[in-house]
């Protein structure tokens, strides 16, 4: 079942394709497998007290419950994205619900109009270069 649209199609601005992590950690793989499909809408929310990642991005489906995180190693510009004001979104663009972990690949959109975003680029590059200066 695919949940409705939550942001109209010409808000978002694509971020990229990450994977979802964690999923068996939270102990709901039966219940994700069961209720998520491609196409799926998640909610995406910074999780700033996580001891693992200083840029946990958690992934939560539409009923509210988490699911899992982010990539560690990718998601470091959502993170500024949502840091910054914005809303993200992820829509499953791949699910395996055959392996032990339920794998799960998401395409990350930023809710923001064209120029919003490209402003919003130029300053999370601008963040990049100052975190090689230091």
């Amino acid at each position: 079942m695919s949940s409705p649209d939550l942001f109209s199609v010409n808000d978002r601005c694509f971020v990229g394709k990450l994977r979802v992590m964690g999923i068996y950690q939270t102990g709901k793989r039966r219940f994700i497998r069961d209720n998520t499909e491609k196409t799926d809408e998640l909610v995406l929310k910074r999780e700033y007290d996580n001891k693992y990642d200083e840029f946990a991005v958690a992934v939560h489906d539409r009923y509210g419950n988490k699911i899992g995180y982010l990539e560690k190693r990718e998601n470091e510009e959502t993170a500024y994205y949502l840091d910054s004001g914005f809303e993200c979104i992820a829509v499953v663009s791949d699910i395996d619900k055959k392996s032990a972990t339920v794998g799960i690949m998401v395409d990350v959109f930023c809710i923001a109009d064209k120029e919003t975003m490209r402003n919003l680029n130029a300053k999370y590059d601008e963040y990049l270069r100052s975190q090689i200066e230091i």
